[in-house]
């Protein structure tokens, strides 16, 4: 979904490593300067701004394998190792092909539908949908802090890829045996 840019300046936000907001501060005159229906396209394009100033300092360094939102092969095969079963394996995988999203949803309103849903990979946000009839009856804080609660809905659903844990201590080529091994196992077990 592209914006054109609607809004810019509206919603301003700070993004983890993960790029999801960490806080947002809405402009105070949101309602004067937008119709609530383009909250959404104003709301992705604070969050396109926040991105581009999040990557910056790597894109002016050059470093573009930090650009990468993949974790580390060592870290894809730790964390798969550490999964339970063969559905959370999956999901892993999917999270990690980019093609499981993660949805965090604000509460439901007096419309009956969700304040606010934020869609994620676990690369970045894909979309920002704020209900337009309710965004048109509240102030502008309470979109910054539903964002910021989706986007920690999100951040809870996400695979958390780490190196460290029990198989630390093995070698990249033991990882990928061990990975074999188990994946088969959970396959046949199934």
């Amino acid at each position: 979904m592209t914006t054109g840019l609607i809004g810019v300046g509206l919603f301003e936000m700070n993004l983890d490593d993960g790029r999801l907001p960490v806080n947002i501060d809405v402009n105070r005159n949101l309602h004067n300067r937008l119709d609530p229906q383009d909250f959404s396209a104003a709301a992705m394009t604070g969050y396109y701004v926040a991105l581009w100033r999040h990557d910056a300092p790597i894109i002016k360094s050059g470093n573009w394998a930090a650009l990468s939102t993949s974790p580390s092969r060592r870290a894809e095969l730790i964390t798969l190792l550490d999964t339970q079963s063969l559905a959370e394996f999956e999901a892993v995988e999917r999270a990690l092909h980019l093609r499981d999203e993660f949805v965090g949803r604000g509460p439901i309103t007096d419309f009956g539908t969700p304040s606010v849903t934020v869609t994620a990979s676990i690369a970045r946000i894909s979309d920002i949908n704020i209900n337009p009839r309710w965004a048109a009856t509240v102030d502008p804080s309470y979109l910054a802090y539903d964002i910021v609660d989706c986007a920690n809905q999100v951040r809870q659903q996400r695979p958390p890829f780490r190196e460290d844990g029990s198989w630390a201590a093995r070698s990249d080529e033991e990882l990928e045996y061990e990975l074999a091994e188990y994946k088969d196992y959970l396959m046949r077990k199934s």
